[in-house]
């Protein structure tokens, strides 16, 4: 069971979970925009 420190924890928060956050947020707020803008095939 590994242990971090706090310092080590906010690293890896900052440097890893954020920028995938801010994707994952972008994709669900982009896609049905995009799937909405695109006309049915008919």
């Amino acid at each position: 069971y590994p242990r971090f420190r706090y310092d080590q924890l906010m690293h890896l928060l900052w440097k890893n979970f954020l920028p995938l956050t801010l994707a994952l947020l972008m994709w669900y707020v982009s896609m049905p925009i995009t799937i909405s803008s695109i006309p049915p095939q008919a």
